[in-house]
Parts: structure tokens; sequence; C-alpha cells
């Protein structure tokens, strides 16, 4: 989720832009196309590469002595000052941008001109949006919603704060089996609702108390504290039943889902915070999402107790598990897609190892998944 992925598509997106200047002087006998994907083989003796696109589908291209190849770093904006590249130069897992005269959807073309991202481009372009995303994003619960001030009012911690997004702030809402920002779709404000789950990017004030925001992605996801019935590892997925409503539950783990396990001793502090007797101005910390996922996104900002720290970077720095490292009868918070079948869910995030916590604080799990960080930081099962 990563929002990375979101990253490249724009950048891919104004790429096109750019490109047009040198491509639009070429003969008009047939329309302009072009098509984005990534490299998975490269002919050099038939001149072709090989590209699959983001719904899947294989393009062969095919490249002669008047193909453009430029290599667009992250760094290069102007096409006139981007390097030139040969076929050679392109290597499986770059990102392409192939340019042609045809119909839009052919499957095999003869390429004008490529643009090039290689898969080092990306991972710097993964690094810079991770970062903004530490420095500048929020994540929190929306408590509020004003839709004539046109506010939103997040639940961050023990804190609140207010973002007022911009007309030019872009709007996306997370799919109801997914929390990877590549699957979210174009939204609006209107569609934001206390409950949902935001993350925004945008310049903090002073204080931290407003963000103006220039990205949304808002969505509702489940937190729930469980014990494990089943694990089918074949599958990916655990049945569970769900301790609040003591229904069962079909949890999907796949490689974006973060799966992490609490020490004895961190799990015996953290169930001293939120026990019985907590101060009131405990503050579990919160995270801008991650890409990645993701998925990915660190930064925010809570306060928290002595000896516990922001609880975002705290669950951050756990080392993640496999499926196989849990069992049945362990018990665990998860923080879950809402499903388009909501007995078949698809977990974002788990903890492990929440036994003394949830003895001391059964309650606790919207409070702790919430103020994880959406999607982010380590990586999926085995990771």
């Amino acid at each position: 989720m990563r929002l990375s992925e979101t990253l490249v598509a724009k950048t891919c997106l104004s790429v096109l832009a750019i490109l047009a200047l040198p491509v639009a002087a070429r003969p008009q006998s047939a329309p302009r196309s072009q098509v984005v994907g990534a490299v998975t083989s490269v002919a050099a003796q038939t001149r072709q590469v090989s590209l699959k696109t983001d719904k899947g589908e294989t393009i062969t291209v095919t490249t002669g002595d008047t193909t453009l190849i430029l290599h667009m770093s992250p760094d290069v904006t102007d096409p006139a000052k981007a390097p030139r590249l040969t076929l050679t130069d392109i290597n499986e897992g770059d990102r392409v941008v192939a340019y042609y005269r045809g119909a839009a959807g052919e499957k095999r073309i003869q390429a004008t001109s490529l643009v090039v991202r290689t898969k080092a481009d990306l991972a710097e372009i993964a690094k810079r949006e991770l970062d903004d995303w530490r420095k500048r994003g929020t994540v929190g619960t929306v408590s509020a919603v004003d839709a004539a001030a046109k506010t939103i009012t997040l639940k961050v911690g023990s804190r609140t704060v207010t973002v007022t997004p911009s007309d030019k702030t872009e709007y996306h809402r997370y799919s109801l089996d997914s929390a990877k920002p590549a699957d979210a779709k174009p939204s609006a404000f209107a569609e934001i609702k206390v409950g949902d789950q935001v993350h925004a990017l945008g310049n903090r004030s002073a204080d931290g108390a407003a963000t103006t925001a220039e990205i949304v992605y808002a969505g509702t996801f489940r937190q729930l504290a469980a014990t494990i019935v089943s694990i089918n590892a074949a599958a990916g997925e655990m049945q569970v039943k769900d301790l609040a409503t003591k229904k069962p539950l079909t949890i999907r783990v796949d490689s974006d889902s973060t799966m992490k396990k609490l020490d004895q001793q961190t799990s015996m502090q953290l169930a001293r915070r939120y026990g019985p007797g907590r101060g009131q101005g405990a503050a579990q910390g919160a995270s801008p999402e991650g890409r990645g996922g993701g998925g990915m996104r660190g930064g925010g900002g809570g306060g928290g107790r002595a000896g516990v720290g922001d609880l975002s970077q705290l669950l951050e720095r756990l080392p993640s598990i496999p499926l196989a490292d849990l069992k049945a009868g362990d018990a665990v918070m998860v923080s879950t897609t809402m499903g388009s079948d909501p007995s078949h869910v698809t977990a974002v995030m788990l903890l492990a190892g929440v036994e003394p916590l949830l003895t001391a604080a059964p309650n606790s799990a919207r409070d702790i998944m919430s103020g994880w960080n959406l999607g982010g930081g380590g990586g999926g099962e085995g990771n």
C-alpha cells in the first residue's frame, strides 16, 4: 500500500504530458496512444520489450532506429534534460511509458518513444514519498465533519486535529477489501463520515492542532480482539472468534498484511497503560500511513507514558512474524478491511502476544489498532 504505488502512477501521468512535446511534432497519420507497464522481459535481438500493465495485460513493444528512449530519473522533469538510453539499458522491473501511433488498447505496438524509470528510481521515489508522509502526514479517526466549513475533525490519540482541505485537495476512498492506496478509488469530501479512518498529507500548524490537506485517504476499518480457532497456512487464512460479538470470522493474511508480536514485558507495560486507573492524559501515538505499503508512513504525534513512548513507533519497531508463528488459542488484536463479505475480511495489521493486555483492558483493541500506522511499516507475512 502502498502510497508509493499511487505516486508512481501519478508520475507516469505527468510524464505523459511532458513527453507529448517531442512526440507531437510527428506526422498525425494515426491517433497518438500510450501504454504504461512494468518490464517483464527485454529481447535485444528483436528489439522488443514485454510489459505487464496494471490491469495484468501483456503488451509487446517493438522499437526501431528512430525510437526515442528517455530516462526520467526522480529529479528530472524536463524531457530536454533527460539522458538517452538504449534498449539494453532497460531491465526487468523497470517502469515504462510507451508511446505509439495507433488505436488505444493494442497488444502489439511499434513505439515512437519510451520513458523509463528504473527500479532504483522507483525505490527512491517510494523513499521520498514515505519520508514526506512521515514528516507531514496525520492519521486519526473522524469524530466530526463540518460540511459548511468543510473541515474534518480527527481524534489522534487523546488530541483532536482539524483537517482543512482546499479546492485542490485529492480525495481517495479505500476499498472494502483492501487497505492499499493503489486499490483506493477517487472520492470526495462528501463521502467522509464519522468513524472513518483518515490519512491526510499536508502542512501542520505550529501546535499540531490543524492540518491543511493536500491528499486525503479515508475508509472504514474494523478493529477487534479475537481468539484464533484454527489456521490454514496453505490458504493464508485463520478462523477466529470475535471476543466482542462471539461470532466466527475468517481473516485472510496476504503479502500486504503487517503482523507483529508483543513480548511479555511490552504487553505488561501496555496493560498498565490501558488498564483500569490509566491517566486521563495518556495517549497512543498516531502515525500517517505508510506501501507500501504497503505501506508505511510513520510520523504523526501522540504522547505516551514514560517507558512506553509513542505507540505507533513502538509497534513499528517490533519484529514481523509469519502466519506459521501463530497457533490455535492465541489471542490477537486485528485491524481488518470491512469486507464485501463481512464474514471474510483481510488483515491490515495483526498484533499477537496481547493476552496480558486483553486481560487488563479487554476493550482496548480499537484504541491500539487505530493508533497504529495503517498499512505501514514492516512487511507482510514472512517478511
